[in-house]
């Protein structure tokens, strides 16, 4: 697999080949869910640009296909990969006079009998898009295919013959004359290959049969999980013998792999080793820059057990001062620290003074805030910490108290009902209440 940022990288089309309208719609059907829609367009470009009467040194540089493609390199060779592992695209580097060129060599669409028959190709159609859509484009590829023959019962080839047509003189069609030979080989041309998918894994299957033979593991099973052997030592760039190596401590007398703690282990491990050399390159960088400190009087005294003690010792110590005790969760945080993120002793100590001046435990959580904050700024060495810790003290310490403007409230006064006297419509008289109340009950008695 070949990739590269310069895009005056030369290539070259090595061959031609005709896309027929039964091709294009395998192509955007059947291959387009699987490629992308740039792979199939870097496709019929390559086709276009194949030019018969060019030679290696016209080759041009790849930006041209940028420009026609109008996408970037790394989208660019992320499509080439892929219409390289399904087969339609063969990529060779040539060592020319001057400089490496990129040869593309073009396979045939192929049929899509042949595209069902690779189960590959048809199982991730399937995981694309979905069972549904994968059963009616099999279905509508299969009634096209039978649609375009018509078969008849109890038929007999009665066709004629060559020899019983026509008739050469002498022996010409046993031994045929010179000038017969010589322009059957100069006609001779060799045959585009349809597409296959590309198997080439690059990896020593029979090596790992061969070791993992040794722990009563047997080869049919590393050819039942090929597949994820080759995805899991692809995520972590591990070789034949490193995936080997990382899977020992799962094996436990059983005639299988099991895959998911063999990728836990891995992942374990990729992620100490990475963060270790992470920290150390940190480390080493920001102690390399870093400048002469000076720590106050009332430090220098910390300071010191810092550099002498232990990680335990001091935990021990700081928590005696205070009048606590070390938690086993505390001791784990110290192991990590040391063993999977690899600080130096000292910087350990002074985060433990650190997280106990915020809180009565070193959690990991806060422990891990404040190591990524010191590796961030910088900070290698012990007395760098406590300088650093001393100098956040005092910004603390100089901020202004923020006052907040109290806006004047608005109090609703209620209603003292006691003192509300009931207001009376001095309009209505005695006679219009008596005949109100006598129609109320004639009202009532008519229900």
């Amino acid at each position: 697999m070949f990739e590269t940022a310069d895009p005056k990288q030369p290539f070259y089309v090595l061959n031609q080949i005709d896309l027929f309208p039964d091709d294009e719609q395998i192509l955007i059907k059947l291959y387009q869910p699987l490629v992308g829609s740039t792979a199939i367009a870097l496709y019929q470009t390559l086709i276009q640009n194949f030019n018969p009467y060019s030679i290696l040194s016209d080759a041009q540089g790849i930006y041209s296909l940028q420009e026609q493609l109008d996408c970037n390199l790394k989208l660019l060779f992320r499509s080439l990969h892929k219409l390289e592992a399904v087969g339609l695209v063969q990529t060779y580097l040539v060592d020319n006079v001057v400089n490496q060129v990129l040869a593309f060599k073009l396979l045939k669409v192929p049929s899509s009998q042949e595209f069902f028959s690779t189960q590959l190709l048809a199982s991730l159609l399937k995981e694309k898009v979905g069972n549904t859509a994968f059963h009616s484009l099999s279905h509508y590829f299969a009634k096209k295919t039978r649609s375009r023959q018509k078969k008849v019962k109890n038929a007999r080839d009665i066709s004629a013959s060559f020899i019983e047509v026509f008739h050469l003189p002498g022996d010409e069609a046993i031994n045929p004359s010179t000038e017969v030979i010589q322009a059957a080989q100069e006609n001779t041309a060799p045959k585009v290959k349809t597409a296959e998918v590309n198997q080439n894994d690059h990896v020593d299957w029979g090596f790992m049969k061969d070791q993992f033979a040794r722990y009563s593991i047997p080869s049919s099973e590393i050819d039942h999980k090929k597949a994820q052997i080759l995805g899991v030592m692809q995520t972590y760039g591990l070789d034949e013998q490193e995936f080997i190596d990382e899977s020992l401590p799962s094996l436990h007398g059983q005639q299988e792999l099991d895959l998911r703690k063999i990728e836990n282990l891995i992942a374990e491990n990729y992620r100490s080793s990475h963060t270790r050399k992470q920290v150390n390159h940190e480390l080493t960088q920001d102690s390399n820059q870093a400048r002469p400190v000076k720590v106050s009087t009332d430090k220098q005294k910390l300071l010191q057990d810092a550099t002498q003690m232990s990680p335990a010792e001091f935990l021990y110590q700081i928590k005696a001062d205070k009048g606590g005790f070390a938690s086993p969760g505390e001791k784990r945080t110290l192991n990590v620290l040391r063993s999977q993120y690899g600080l130096p002793s000292d910087l350990i100590n002074v985060l433990v003074y650190a997280c106990l001046t915020y809180d009565s435990m070193v959690s990991p959580n806060l422990a891990y805030r404040i190591a990524n904050d010191w590796l961030q700024h910088g900070i290698a060495s012990a007395p760098q910490a406590l300088q650093y810790l001393e100098k956040r003290q005092e910004k603390r310490s100089k901020k202004p108290q923020r006052y907040g403007y109290n806006q004047p409230k608005h109090v609703e006064k209620g209603t003292d009902w006691s003192k509300k006297k009931a207001k009376t419509d001095s309009n209505v008289n005695s006679e219009d209440l008596k005949n109100f109340f006598k129609n109320l009950e004639d009202q009532n008695g008519s229900k």
